[in-house]
């Protein structure tokens, strides 16, 4: 029966259908009334039939009717409906059999367990992410999402399988993240689809906020600051007034802004910001506290939203702003597990002492030379960026030898191994 369901699927059905060992496993379950043939199996069970009869010549009722149960379907001309036994008894179903098919109809493919060790796995991934970078940790991203992908095509109960649908989008968020730190924006764009795909069906809006501000930060580093800016802000306008709110506003909304040189941008790129700042201090007591892993689904921590403000004031060249907020969180970001965080704050402020009322080359090199080594084993797009930024603006002192060291450690770092994944190509390979 499989190899005669493959011989009448068209291309889409094959790719669904999945290997022939499930699909004997789907048909046994159908032919033993365990789980009813579902969209898929039900059109090709009608294709099959309808192959069958044309080649017999026997007559099959037309169109949709085809594919309905018999007591829905319209009665041929002459037919008579079923009749009781002599003595007026009617035939029903087994009562045993009754229970057991209402069972079917609420028995699942996952357990509580099992549930609990998806969430496990996701949160460990967050944990991890900033300390060892994506390329160590893709392949389990991937393995996760292939997991719930498999998982979701069984059967659960509603509330199992809305969660199901919230995991599997978080899981697709993760990778889309990963891959927006690889500088690979068109794959990071697809993952970000398929989560937002999966939050609408589970109704879960911070999941949706969630993926805006990834596809953002995908446009951001592939220098579309009008198309990020927009991103965030459809994204934030699904819930203005949610925490998940805070990340567009300041790393989708006020960073793109930040960058964008029309008359007005200056002005909203701070609006952004009070207004990230604001809701980060209505909410701190249900902020995550330290600094936040970028990737983590749950909304930023005030110090990450900190962190982020700097980022806009060096593209705003605030000097003062970036050198004020920096110390806000300086022993916070140096005590987080987070190189990336300790990374990128430090060419931020390296960038900002290189402006020409407050330069400080030496510090800044020194600073610059710092994050370097600090990512040398897990490089990412954002460092990337930044420290190509620090090099153009130090390039007028490059006689200093500071700047010649700097310069010279940085093709080092984009030169290596890991590094070129990220440094070799600015669109989607």
């Amino acid at each position: 029966m499989a190899e005669e369901l493959r011989g009448v699927a068209d291309p889409k059905a094959l790719a669904r259908l999945g290997s022939a060992a499930s699909m004997v496993r789907r048909i046994g379950a159908h032919e033993r009334g365990e789980d009813p043939p579902r969209e898929l199996y039900a059109e090709l069970y009608r294709r099959l039939l309808a192959k069958y009869a044309d080649a017999t010549g026997e007559q099959q009722p037309p169109g949709p009717a085809a594919h309905l149960p018999s007591f829905v379907r319209p009665r041929p001309a002459g037919a008579v409906a079923a009749q009781p036994e002599p003595g007026g008894r009617l035939v029903l179903e087994d009562p045993a059999q009754i229970v057991m098919r209402a069972r079917s109809l609420v028995a699942s493919n996952v357990d509580a367990g099992a549930l609990e060790e998806i969430r496990a796995a996701i949160a460990q991934i967050v944990g991890r992410y900033e300390q060892e970078g994506p390329h160590p940790l893709i392949g389990d991203m991937q393995t996760l999402r292939r997991t719930l992908h498999e998982l979701l095509r069984g059967q659960q109960p509603p509330e199992q399988r809305r969660e199901l649908f919230v995991l599997a989008g978080q899981a697709a968020g993760l990778n889309a993240y990963a891959a927006v730190n690889l500088g690979r924006p068109a794959v990071a764009e697809a993952y970000c689809v398929e989560a937002e795909e999966l939050a609408d069906h589970a109704g879960d809006i911070g999941l949706r906020m969630w993926a805006a501000g990834t596809r953002s930060l995908a446009l951001y580093y592939q220098e579309r600051y009008a198309d990020a800016d927009a991103a965030a802000a459809a994204g934030a306008a699904l819930d203005p007034d949610s925490p998940q709110a805070i990340r567009l506003l300041v790393n989708g909304r006020a960073r793109a802004l930040a960058r964008m040189r029309h008359a007005d941008a200056r002005r909203q790129a701070e609006q952004a910001i009070g207004r990230a700042m604001d809701l980060s201090d209505r909410f701190a007591d249900q902020l995550p506290s330290g600094v936040s892993s970028c990737i983590d689904h749950a909304p930023y921590s005030p110090a990450r939203t900190v962190a982020n403000v700097i980022t806009a004031y060096v593209s705003l060249r605030d000097t003062g702003r970036v050198l004020q907020y920096a110390g806000l969180i300086d022993e916070l970001v140096e005590h987080s597990t987070s190189q990336w965080t300790r990374a990128l704050v430090r060419l931020d402020v390296a960038t900002a002492l290189l402006h020409p009322r407050s330069r400080d080359v030496e510090q800044a090199m020194t600073l610059g030379g710092q994050a370097l080594a600090m990512t040398t084993s897990a490089p990412i797009r954002s460092v990337w960026q930044r420290a190509r930024e620090l090099r153009d603006r130090v390039e007028r002192w490059s006689l200093k030898p500071e700047a010649a060291d700097y310069a010279a450690q940085l093709r080092r770092w984009a030169t290596s191994p890991l590094a070129r994944t990220v440094t070799g190509s600015r669109g989607d390979r």
